[in-house]
């Protein structure tokens, strides 16, 4: 991953601490968050792929997310 895109993407959890949270934490916290993110966001992303299509209901993947959360 180059620089920049780790930049937005330490900008994105600042934003997201900040503004939905009310929390400011430094630099390298927040390096630690984005990484963090972007692993359970990809782990996320394989999980719903393998179980749903595009044409599924919208409400299959809170199931399914609700299912491997108690797994």
């Amino acid at each position: 991953m180059d620089e920049n895109t780790m930049d937005e993407k330490i900008r994105t959890a600042a934003g997201i601490a900040a503004g939905l949270q009310g929390i400011a934490y430094d630099d390298k916290r927040l390096a630690e968050l984005a990484a963090e993110v972007e692993i359970l966001n990809d782990a996320v992303r394989k999980a719903a792929a393998q179980r749903l299509t595009f044409d599924d209901d919208p409400a299959a993947f809170a199931s399914i997310m609700a299912k491997e959360a108690r797994s």
